[in-house]
């Protein structure tokens, strides 16, 4: 049921069961296959976006068709607020990575809701600082850190540990060399190359459509300067 959904999602934890019905009466359910585009960057639209199931993807490209990713929403994550709060266009384009389902909620239903109940607003600002403290890592990473540590730090973003248990690994999901170069802001080529020799050095192996990567990984690289 929407309304126990809602409830998982921070900014509207706080709500009563009348307030959450009232919300989930408002939204609009989309079904989005893989690969759709949400909005594109620069789109003049104001809805919030919320993933109730599935993965998208917050993402620049150029001309090229080079891409970077800046950030992924999972279930019970949100999107699209800053052109709902300052109304200007989008600021990066939105595209499903997996089969997803969206619940939308209009920028003249929401600014109604932050209206009635400032908790919303300071929820909502908590989760804009979060976002802003991890574009301000990813900024210092692209100037400061190399490919390696980049690439690294991506892959064990997410990872969890192997079933196995005891054996020093992390385990997630294999991704393309496309996707990572867009995850670190690198080319695919810097990224087959290190890849290459992460698998080489043991630190990255694949196994059974995943990928396993020491836990002490960012450690391990720093010994080793060739890589």
């Amino acid at each position: 049921m929407l309304i126990n959904y809602l409830k998982q999602i921070p900014i509207f934890a706080h709500l009563k069961d009348s307030q959450l019905k009232a919300i989930a009466s408002q939204c609009k359910k989309v079904m989005i296959r893989k690969g759709s585009v949400i909005f594109h960057k620069t789109d003049m639209s104001t809805d919030l976006y919320i993933v109730d199931a599935g993965r998208l993807k917050a993402m620049l490209s150029d001309e090229e068709g080079d891409e970077i990713v800046l950030a992924y929403f999972d279930k019970g994550a949100f999107f699209g607020e800053l052109s709902l709060l300052d109304g200007k266009g989008r600021s990066a384009t939105i595209v499903a990575d997996s089969d997803s389902e969206l619940s939308v909620l209009s920028q003249a239903d929401f600014l109604e809701l932050l209206n009635k109940d400032p908790k919303i607003s300071i929820a909502l600002m908590t989760t804009l600082v979060e976002r802003l403290r991890k574009a301000d890592e990813k900024i210092e990473s692209l100037a400061f850190q190399e490919v390696s540590e980049r690439l690294i730090r991506a892959l064990l973003d997410g990872a969890k540990h192997d079933d196995s248990g005891g054996t020093g690994l992390l385990k997630r999901g294999k991704l393309t060399h496309k996707e990572l170069s867009g995850m670190i802001g690198s080319s695919r080529e810097a990224v087959s190359k290190c890849m290459k020799l992460l698998a080489t050095s043991g630190i990255v192996k694949e196994s059974g459509g995943h990928l396993l990567i020491a836990e002490n990984a960012l450690d391990l690289i720093k010994r080793r300067p060739s890589i």
